[in-house]
């Protein structure tokens, strides 16, 4: 088991105790009574037997010359500061803080496998040119073009030429800007890897969602507004993502 295999059983134990084996009950207690919940107490239990299995897994096929101290003051460490992050997360609600709540639990898990295996951070920094190499930056300002900047465009153009249609069971007021930024990504990310039949597919699903609605809704302007917003979301990405898929060639 190398290195990177360690690193990757201890997130997918992580995922498979926060996501998978943790009943909604158990959110809800921890949520309602935060450190008096037996739950929170039950959920730390369970990193820190999956944690400990991956450690005792890896010590005997790799690292047999570390101490099962070690090991299980590693899953130890791991288990606790999740009980205290999740108590912390129990007073604060809202997908920030779910995030952050994630974030913290990985930044534990990561700095524990450095200190297991040894890892230095002067290491870490050597794998920094790979990743500011020209093609990644490239990959990660296109997706960012698709997001923000593309949506700004296509408002501004879209105020200029035609006034949203409003109305009852005009939806959510936000849901077609995030509907918009998930349909560029996906179409992004099909050219990126030559599947341009999926393009297809997504223009075809949308299409299906979107008839009943224009059909029941009999408005003229309100149809010419979605459809000239879908085409120029899905023209700017088609451009960028050729344009992308040309220079990675070059």
């Amino acid at each position: 088991m190398t290195d990177l295999s360690l690193l990757l059983s201890l997130l997918l134990a992580h995922v498979l105790a926060d996501f998978f084996f943790q009943p909604t009950a158990w959110v809800q207690a921890r949520a309602s009574q935060h450190w008096r919940a037996a739950a929170l107490y039950y959920h730390s239990l369970l990193h820190f037997g999956l944690t400990l299995s991956v450690l005792m897994l890896w010590h005997w096929l790799s690292w047999s010359a570390l101490s099962g101290w070690l090991l299980l003051s590693s899953a130890l460490l791991i288990a606790v500061s999740h009980c205290l992050i999740d108590l912390a997360k129990s007073y604060l609600q809202g997908f920030r803080y779910f995030l952050l709540d994630q974030l913290l639990h990985l930044l534990v898990i990561g700095l524990i496998w450095l200190v297991l295996t040894d890892t230095s951070i002067t290491q870490l920094l050597a794998l920094l040119p790979g990743m500011l190499s020209p093609k990644v930056l490239l990959l990660v300002l296109a997706y960012l073009l698709v997001l923000k900047p593309a949506s700004v465009v296509i408002g501004f153009i879209l105020n200029q030429i035609a006034t949203p249609a409003t109305g009852a069971g005009s939806g959510l007021p936000t849901a077609g800007h995030w509907i918009g930024m998930m349909e560029r990504v996906l179409v992004l990310t099909l050219i990126l890897v030559g599947q341009y039949g999926g393009v297809g597919f997504v223009i075809a699903a949308k299409s299906v969602l979107r008839f009943s609605d224009l059909r029941n809704a009999n408005d003229r302007a309100l149809t010419e507004y979605i459809l000239l917003g879908s085409l120029l979301s899905l023209g700017l990405t088609l451009l960028l993502g050729i344009g992308v898929v040309q220079l990675l060639a070059s």
